[in-house]
């Protein structure tokens, strides 16, 4: 924290001695009281609930003379919009906006087929590292309709393990004992989020003239998605389930002399040039490895631009993004920089939500040494 300011912003540190200009923005408040004024409205009289944002609103501002968006739209002018190369508190010390974000949690699977498919991962074959995931993109906290996904999820070749579910809830979600190493069966039901799997995908004959691919068919047969994985080289793909619903797929062809994984949050905008965001950093097997924060918006010369600040799980620094979005496309690309310059790549669609828990991102992240 920055002497004399106190514990609910997420202050970013004044200029240090790497160069990188600073400043503080309030992050943190914001965001809660953004999640407050969610749940309350739920609860009062429309007719009430314009008078009570704007008093929250002002009760927020008032201590400092430029508003939330004001300080980011000065931020993002400032070299890699202000963020710098320090070790930080974990979760940047906090904790509870991570968790009333409301990420779709992560849970570690022992698949029956974890055996058979890493036999197949010999010298020839060809291995992808991906998550898959389904559901209300953007999420809506106020949705009452739910989108059954129950189906299958089959490869054309090949075969797939399961390595991590995410935001399964055990009433309605699941997947099926497996007995074939390429097909996945499964029962899950979303509504305001999504569901999803990390999975490692094996093609054991990669010199096939058709490419691989991952097919989802819903339960009745109606709804079907099919995914190349060879546009994985192009950034995260997506598929448009209708009425708000979205099957999303990251990742990127393995590669063990460097590291790579996902990224995935929330994509929160408070003004149609300037907003935050904020999300969970994992490997390629899923597991989560650190956290990251940062901003978007458009600076005076009108390029969009995103900034933001990657750490460990202990807070240890990681890396500072550098990058550019696009509106027209809902994507993004940045660069990562550590303290020696240049490391790896950013690439993501967001999905652009007026409240932290209505707007979310997907994207995949590798050393630049992992190449394409």
């Amino acid at each position: 924290m920055t002497a004399g300011r106190p514990d609910r912003y997420l202050a970013v540190p004044v200029r240090n001695d790497s160069g990188f200009a600073m400043r503080s923005w309030p992050l943190a408040s914001l965001l809660l009281l953004d999640l407050s004024v969610e749940r309350t409205l739920k609860e009062i009289p429309m007719r009430f609930q314009l008078s009570l944002l704007a008093a929250s609103l002002c009760a927020c501002l008032t201590n400092d003379a430029a508003t939330p968006v004001d300080e980011i739209t000065a931020d993002l002018e400032l070299e890699n919009g202000g963020f710098d190369t320090a070790d930080e508190a974990a979760e940047f010390g906090q904790d509870a906006v991570f968790a009333d974000a409301q990420i779709e949690p992560a849970s570690e699977v022992s698949d029956e087929m974890g055996a058979d498919v890493t036999a197949m991962d010999v010298v020839g074959a060809e291995a992808h590292d991906m998550v898959l995931v389904w559901g209300r993109l953007p999420p809506d906290p106020t949705a009452t309709d739910g989108r059954d996904w129950s189906g299958t999820l089959e490869l054309s070749r090949g075969g797939m393990m399961i390595r991590r579910r995410i935001g399964f809830e055990l009433a309605t979600d699941r997947t099926l004992p497996r007995t074939r190493r390429d097909l996945i069966e499964l029962r899950s039901v979303t509504r305001p989020f999504a569901d999803g799997l990390v999975l490692r995908i094996v093609d054991d004959r990669p010199g096939d003239a058709e490419p691989i691919r991952l097919t989802y068919r819903s339960i009745d047969g109606a709804r079907v998605h099919t995914i190349d994985l060879r546009d994985l080289r192009e950034g995260p793909i997506v598929r448009d389930d209708g009425d708000g619903n979205r099957m999303v797929a990251a990742g990127r062809r393995r590669n063990d002399q460097c590291a790579h994984g996902t990224m995935r949050g929330r994509w929160h905008a408070l003004a149609p040039n300037a907003g935050v965001y904020l999300g969970v950093v994992a490997n390629a097997a899923g597991e989560p490895i650190g956290h990251v924060r940062g901003i978007f918006g458009q600076r005076r010369n009108g390029n969009s631009v995103m900034f933001g600040k990657f750490i460990d799980r202990t807070g240890r620094f990681t890396g500072v993004i550098n990058g550019n979005y696009d509106a027209a496309t809902d994507s993004f690309e940045a660069r990562w920089l550590d303290r020696q310059g240049d490391h790896g790549v950013l690439k993501g669609l967001f999905f652009e939500g007026a409240t932290l828990r209505a707007g979310g991102y997907v994207a995949r992240w590798a050393e630049t040494s992992c190449g394409q």
